[in-house]
């Protein structure tokens, strides 16, 4: 689906796209925040053999932030963070002190769905954004829609399963007192997807 030269700009791309939305989390949380090197992968869905060759993200309890994108780009964005994670984040944002977790823990108030719409919208308008700005179009972005759920690691290809081309984005957010691992899924139609690697093919065309 993507050429070694299309993967390696496309992440550079995504590096800065996801360290801006970094910028802004850092002063939401009052803390440094640090991303490690975003990895970008593009996956049929539909293909049952190769769709999941890892597990997307960290199953059990999960803290799904999502929010749909259209117009000439369209798609849906998802922000994912395991349910405790996502309370450390909460926390730092409130400017509470970040305590210890039981491992089972994972009870979070209406307050706490609040912050986390915020976050989300931090982060996935800034990197939705960015990618409608590098192909020249604009997008119109939804609410987030933030639910705790449950999900096995099975059941990680059903909770996407209306989607068919997946742009998945692995990163890891990192504050200064707290380690928070989350994960960015692009899921994009097939005629985005390629205005999107057409983008891409045209700046490879010009270096």
């Amino acid at each position: 689906m993507m050429t070694e030269l299309q993967k390696d700009l496309l992440k550079e791309y995504v590096n800065v796209f996801i360290g801006q939305a970094a910028s802004m989390l850092s002063d939401m949380a009052n803390q440094r925040v640090l991303l490690s090197v975003p990895e970008v992968e593009i996956v049929n869905m539909s293909d049952e053999k190769g769709a999941l060759d890892r597990p997307l993200f960290s199953h059990g309890h999960i803290v799904s932030s999502s929010m749909k994108f259209g117009h000439e780009f369209s798609g849906r964005a998802l922000l994912i963070f395991p349910a405790q994670k996502a309370k450390l984040l909460v926390d730092a944002c409130m400017g509470m002190a970040s305590s210890s977790i039981e491992e089972n823990s994972f009870d979070l108030i209406d307050t706490d769905f609040d912050v986390l719409k915020e976050i989300s919208n931090v982060i996935l308008n800034s990197v939705i954004g960015e990618f409608s700005n590098l192909i020249g179009t604009t997008v119109e972005f939804s609410i987030p829609d933030v639910e705790v759920v449950f999900v096995s690691e099975d059941e990680q290809k059903m909770y996407l399963k209306n989607n068919v081309y997946m742009m998945m984005l692995y990163t890891s957010f990192e504050l200064e007192k707290a380690q928070v691992e989350g994960v960015v899924i692009v899921a994009l139609g097939l005629n985005s997807l390629n205005k999107l690697l057409g983008k891409i093919d045209e700046v490879l065309g010009e270096l």
